[in-house]
């Protein structure tokens, strides 16, 4: 783990702040950006160490939902913490914050029970969740359809495979590069995440007793579970019926 680090980011809280003062209807919560600082420090700490020496110019792909940091909104509960600069790193699962100068250490941001970064009409919420190995964890997921009895998510995971030397001549080297992929889920009136394929036969398996209406529905919409707009579309109606 590196070492904590707070000073290089103070100059997002005076971009941050200022933002902050000129959105429509935002909520005044804090006098200065000092405030803000003050309030927003004990939620942050050092980024994870990447796991492999990465040659970021000989890498394919990018572990990065947005490539460029974007101004968001964090949250705890309905309080708000001001906007900053920041990005969802899928391969550590971190939320990260720009540095002020190049070359400094980047602090990413706690999972913190009932926390959410808002990055315009997209929010990211940590929620409690078991691995494929049936371990407990706090983890990022994209909100897809919020209903107050059935919500769907997704979580984006990524990974990385090291560059590989060919074993012969007739083989080329194979370079370093991140593969994101999706992984959906289903939360249940509270209850934690469910892992859930896009496919209308593991939607039905969670709703036996409506299955007939998300058939009905699935068809009469023409709906691709596998497209994100079209899966949030059905979990919606299904919290309706």
């Amino acid at each position: 783990m590196k070492t904590l680090r707070l000073l290089p980011i103070a100059f997002l809280f005076l971009y941050g702040a200022s933002l902050f003062a000129q959105m429509s209807g935002a909520p005044r919560e804090f006098e200065s950006t000092s405030q803000i600082y003050d309030e927003l420090r004990k939620f942050l700490n050092a980024k994870e160490k990447d796991p492999y020496q990465i040659d970021w110019d000989n890498v394919k792909g990018s572990p990065y939902l947005n490539e460029k940091y974007k101004v968001a909104t964090f949250f705890v509960g309905d309080k708000s913490f001001g906007n900053i600069l920041m990005r969802l790193n899928t391969y550590t699962d971190e939320i990260e914050l720009l540095p002020e100068e190049e070359g400094q250490e980047t602090e990413a941001l706690m999972k913190v029970t009932n926390s959410k970064v808002v990055f315009g009409n997209k929010t990211l919420k940590v929620y409690a969740y078991n691995d494929e190995n049936g371990y407990e964890k706090q983890g990022y997921f994209l909100v897809l359809s919020d209903q107050k009895e059935v919500s769907l998510l997704l979580r984006k995971k990524c990974k990385f495979s090291p560059n590989e030397k060919a074993l012969t001549a007739n083989q080329a080297d194979r370079a370093a590069k991140f593969t994101q992929y999706d992984r959906y889920y289903i939360v249940k009136n509270g209850d934690k995440p469910v892992e859930v394929v896009a496919k209308k036969k593991a939607v039905i398996k969670l709703f036996p007793e409506k299955a007939d209406e998300i058939k009905k529905y699935i068809k009469s919409e023409k709906l691709k579970l596998k497209r994100q707009e079209d899966f949030a579309k059905l979990i919606t109606y299904i919290s309706s019926i």
